[in-house]
């Protein structure tokens, strides 16, 4: 599957000089839910001070969910926000400006996540399947998830708790009965509180824009050299947690908050990161 390669979209924007002029100016970048290792391309640009040298004043911001990310974009308070591609499609039936410029991942990376008195798919009839928000990629892709192993929506009940972490908290202490989670939240699940797992969403073959770099049509029209510069910064932070495994590792502990060694090469392997 292609993981970061769309990310090269945004090198067509790389025809501007933007050499002249790198005096630093104040630019916001935030993830909409940073649980998996994909944001590292992010974490390395911001860590790295990479956007300094394309004369941006970078700052980074963990958010736990794209909701709150999208609404902070749309209310100007964010230049680019890197979440699913979905909430640009949503915000946009809605009457906002956003637009996709660039790619990450291509495939939903969970797994359906149950509690351990699940066995198979109708022992889930009835029960209560967690969701971040409704319209977020996790409200979708659950979906998806249940057509997979058989079930309807109207199956479960469905219940908005929160970002990844919330809603592996709920997992655990048993308010909720499944949810999809990524690395590591996946093998911490299984191996440590003998969770099951209904099915892997990357295994399925369903096509989506996961992760994407979204922007305000009109923040990019009077502002372009800024985008510009600001994915050229992405793009060469990738390219260092490429070549860079410590770094890489590194920030996969520091951001998502793992210490186990296997995890979180765990978290780097699922993703194709190479590191």
């Amino acid at each position: 599957m292609k993981v970061i390669a769309s990310l090269f979209l945004a090198a067509c924007f790389c025809a501007i000089d933007a050499s002249g002029g790198l005096a630093q100016e104040k630019f916001r970048v935030a993830s909409g839910g940073f649980s998996t290792a994909i944001h590292a391309v992010v974490w390395a640009a911001y860590e790295r001070k990479i956007f300094q040298k394309y004369g941006l004043d970078g700052e980074y911001l963990a958010l736990e969910s794209g909701t709150p990310a999208m609404q902070a974009l749309l209310a100007n308070e964010l230049q680019i926000v890197f979440t699913t591609g979905a909430l640009a499609n949503t915000a946009n039936l809605q009457g906002a400006d956003t637009t996709i410029i660039a790619g990450g991942i291509d495939f939903i990376p969970n797994k359906l996540l149950v509690r351990p008195e699940v066995k198979r798919a109708e022992d889930l009839k009835g029960k209560r399947v967690a969701i971040s928000r409704f319209g977020s990629a996790s409200d979708y892709a659950t979906q998806v998830a249940l057509e997979k192993i058989g079930l309807n929506p109207n199956d479960v009940t469905i219940v908005q708790v929160g970002g990844n972490l919330t809603r592996f908290a709920a997992l655990m202490n048993g308010t909720i009965h499944a949810t999809l989670l990524a690395e590591p939240l996946t093998t911490m699940g299984i191996r440590d509180q003998r969770m099951n797992s209904l099915i892997d969403l990357a295994e399925s073959g369903v096509p989506f824009p996961q992760n994407c770099f979204i922007v305000r049509r009109s923040y990019l029209a009077s502002n372009r050299v800024k985008i510009v510069n600001a994915m050229k910064a992405i793009i060469e932070g990738y390219f260092m947690v490429k070549n860079d495994r410590a770094l890489g590792l590194q920030l996969i502990k520091k951001y998502i908050r793992v210490d186990a060694p296997s995890r979180v090469a765990g978290c780097a392997k699922r993703l194709q990161l190479d590191i």
